[in-house]
């Protein structure tokens, strides 16, 4: 074989005898491997590929092989082949590479230096190129447009992600508030518009504006506010999402209770599977335990094949016990069970199987009052209250009662088609004034009920059919009532009601009950 042929490559090349000893090699090679390369001598050792030699394989398939980062005895980097010739010699060539490698270890270094700088930054960042296709982004970007950490947002255009496009974004360099659209429901933030030096695209900042927040969830219901004591609950519920802790949501009836239960399942790791709910006070006592955790075929008249329950539907996702103050005693200890050991029982089997929720638990009722009236299990109540949120009620956060109405008014002028402008001042000021004891599903019905029959442009007081008599009745039998159920007790009755005490005592007098104690 004449060799004469590789003297001028600019490649490396090394022929070697099929006992991979150096028969020739190039000037390219002898100035590459330096004093390393003998000829003459095996060539183990002058690569860091000869740890796991490719010779055999090479021989016996008769095709070459290529490996682009191969490093030298003396430390250089190469682009490596090998390949085995008829006459009986294994070629291989090479070339340095060292300058590539180097600038591909640099430029991963400058990268995982930019992406440290934009995790940094506490506004959500977005890159994109002159289409609005995201070329980088932060990790508080997932956070604020509510997706996967393991979603990339790269490659998908800035009006997929918050349903603006970059022409209806505020000019460049001038801030401003926008609402953009999130699979959590509609976000107030202040957007940025920076032009990249090079030209060819954008850095979109956003900031998260608390004022006034929108959750939506589904087509029909969406979590409203503005108050401040609404911002803390719903920073509880964002904090604890992310973890499978159990949670407990007190609340009076109508307050969205269910809702913030929703909004912590979509914002979980969870949020891909189940939301299953099961109110313990719809459903009779004797049903409850079969509709919970299901029955085997046979179990009762009637069982005429096996049927899963709601803790086995809700497998991988969430389950909320609503209205878990009117959970039967005799049922407590299953679900204490099911809480501390993620097991349970089906009706009429033998066996336990194991379950995978999350816990959500609800109640109108003073669940730690009741444990000390023996009505709720101490235990179960610890397990439960992990972490306990208390929705406030209507009366207790007027701010949100305009932004509510402002909602319930484009929702249901939407549904029934109506052209409607607003609402009066005067008609404002009376629902300001009004005690809402069932909360924002009485605003709501309120509203809707308005829509429908308003005459003209805008609904007016007399749109408004406010039941205050009816509402003064069952304020006062519900004070009578908890008064009763806690012995006089006023403080603990305030506690109960959700009141302050010198309120307390100023309805008393209003409706005669200062002698009832």
């Amino acid at each position: 074989m004449d060799f004469a042929v590789f003297e001028s490559f600019f490649e490396g090349v090394l022929v070697l005898d099929q006992k991979l000893r150096v028969v020739y090699a190039n000037p390219s090679a002898k100035e590459i491997l330096g004093d390393k390369l003998e000829i003459g001598e095996g060539c183990k050792g002058l690569f860091s590929i000869c740890e796991s030699c490719p010779a055999k394989f090479v021989k016996e398939e008769g095709e070459g092989i290529q490996v682009y980062d191969v490093e030298t005895a003396s430390g250089r980097h190469v682009c490596w082949s090998m390949s085995f010739v008829k006459n009986g010699y294994f070629v291989e060539t090479f070339r340095d590479v060292s300058n590539v490698v180097h600038c591909i270890v640099e430029a991963e270094r400058q990268r995982a230096h930019k992406e440290a700088i934009l995790n940094s930054i506490v506004e959500a960042i977005l890159v994109v190129d002159k289409e609005g296709y995201v070329l980088e982004h932060n990790q508080i970007a997932h956070r604020m447009l509510c997706r996967r950490e393991e979603e990339s947002l790269v490659g998908k255009n800035i009006k997929e992600l918050i349903e603006l496009s970059l022409e209806e974004l505020p000019p460049e360099g001038e801030r401003a508030d926008v609402y953009v659209e999130t699979p959590c429901g509609k976000q107030k933030a202040s957007v940025l518009v920076s032009p990249m030096s090079s030209g060819f695209g954008y850095v979109v900042s956003l900031h998260p504006i608390q004022e006034v927040l929108s959750c939506t969830l589904g087509e029909e219901n969406a979590l409203v506010f503005k108050s401040k004591a609404m911002q803390k609950v719903l920073e509880l519920a964002q904090s604890v999402a992310e973890y499978d802790t159990n949670v407990l949501i007190e609340g009076e009836t109508g307050t969205g209770k269910n809702l913030l239960a929703k909004y912590i399942h979509y914002l979980s790791p969870r949020r891909d599977k189940p939301f299953v709910k099961i109110n313990c006070s719809a459903i009779p006592e004797g049903l409850l335990e079969a509709e919970l955790f299901g029955y085997m075929k046979g179990a009762f008249t009637g069982a005429i094949k096996d049927k899963p329950g709601k803790v086995e539907l809700a497998e991988g996702g969430t389950l909320l016990l609503d209205e878990i103050g009117d959970m039967p005693l005799s049922l407590q200890a299953k679900i204490l069970h099911l809480v501390q050991d993620r097991e349970f029982e089906r009706l009429g089997d033998t066996k336990f199987r194991k379950s995978n929720v999350r816990i959500i638990a609800s109640t109108n009722k003073n669940l730690w009052e009741m444990v000390q009236r023996g009505k709720f299990r101490e235990d179960l109540y610890y397990r439960l209250s992990v972490i306990k949120i208390t929705i406030p009620p209507l009366r207790d956060r007027r701010e949100d009662i305009p932004i509510l109405v402002e909602h319930f008014l484009q929702k249901f002028s939407k549904k029934y088609n109506r052209r409607l402008k607003g609402i009066s001042p005067e008609a404002m000021k009376m629902l300001l004034s009004y005690p809402f004891y069932g909360n924002i599903r009485e605003l709501e019905n309120i509203i809707e009920r308005a829509v429908i029959t308003a005459k003209g442009s805008m609904i007016r007081v007399g749109d408004l059919q406010l039941d205050h008599q009816g509402r003064e009745e069952e304020e006062k039998e519900r004070i009578k009532r908890v008064l009763e159920q806690v012995g006089g007790n006023k403080s603990l009755a305030a506690k109960v009601l959700g009141i302050h005490r010198t309120t307390l005592w100023r309805k008393m007098r209003e409706y005669g009950l200062e002698n009832l104690v």
